[in-house]
């Protein structure tokens, strides 16, 4: 792969009026331009980031080729063309059109994947279209390009509102992501562990087993053992039982139900169980434990 141009050398060769800019408003991430171009025959350089056209004014049949064959299609007001990163691009179009280029970065594009899909994204494709008819992102075009010419008050947060916005939705109809596979080393992302804790939580008065939790995070039970050693510094069934005799304490501080009863709100096979775990944990039974309270 030859070197990729940026979003400044686009015009080099894509030459056409520049109407608006986004550079201003921050958010390098994700700039927004608006081109007036004329007819044109053009050959684009594979770039840096993901580029998204918005066509604002005009109407005009598209010729494009990225790596198969020319595709062709009409295009106007409220359809969008996608291209993805690093592929080099042929355009020929025969009348003047007004367009708004989104320019998304593939760091922004990785990070979006990873928190909508909760998951390490490893590699974002976006689909060749030539022509997608989407008023969603014709509405977000507009509003950023509003907000880009006003510059009213909180603009930069009503601007990196619309950015996650679109790059959500460009993620759910017009990508297809590649995700990391699990690793067995190292600690577990935040919202994993609170998917696990959760489900612990919610399960405790019943067996939970090792598959069950290496299910929430698409691991082996091997690698989400290691995972949770790395993660809480204790093995999972020692995780577990202490989290069920501090359900257990719960009980026996605030309800007077027999103590058979506690142990099976608690994930005890009996009473029997509570006893013998809860004497390891506490160093009383769980008897004396109430009478202390």
């Amino acid at each position: 792969m030859g070197r990729l141009i940026t979003v400044e050398e686009l015009p080099k060769y894509a030459g056409g009026e520049l109407k608006l800019d986004s550079a201003a408003t921050g958010m390098p991430e994700f700039r927004l331009r608006v081109f007036r171009y004329a007819p044109s025959e053009i050959l684009v350089p594979g770039a840096e980031n993901y580029l998204i056209v918005n066509y604002r004014e005009g109407a005009t049949s598209m010729n494009r080729r990225v790596s198969g064959p020319w595709k062709q299609d009409h295009v106007g007001r409220g359809v969008t063309t996608l291209l993805t990163r690093a592929e080099p691009s042929n355009w020929v179009w025969r009348h003047d059109i007004e367009v708004s280029h989104f320019y998304i970065s593939p760091a922004l594009m990785m990070k979006t994947a990873s928190d909508a899909f909760d998951r390490d994204a490893e590699r974002v494709e976006l689909h060749d279209l030539v022509r997608a008819e989407d008023p969603v992102l014709a509405w977000i075009s507009d509003q950023m390009v509003q907000e880009v010419a006003t510059g009213g008050p909180g603009g930069r947060l009503c601007y990196d509102a619309l950015a996650l916005q679109a790059n959500v939705h460009i993620l759910r109809k017009y990508a297809s992501v590649q995700f990391k596979l699990p690793c067995a080393q190292g600690r577990f992302r935040p919202a994993h562990a609170r998917m696990i804790e959760d489900y612990i939580e919610q399960n405790i008065f019943r067996n939970i087993t090792l598959e069950e939790l290496a299910g929430i995070c698409n691991c082996t039970s091997v690698q989400f053992a290691r995972k949770f050693q790395a993660h809480y510094g204790t093995r999972p069934h020692a995780y577990v039982l202490k989290r069920k005799v501090e359900r257990a304490c719960q009980h026996l501080r605030k309800d007077r139900l027999p103590l058979k009863e506690i142990a099976l709100l608690s994930g005890f096979a009996d009473q029997s169980h509570l006893n013998r775990v809860f004497r390891r944990h506490m160093n009383v039974t769980p008897a004396e434990y109430r009478r202390q309270q």
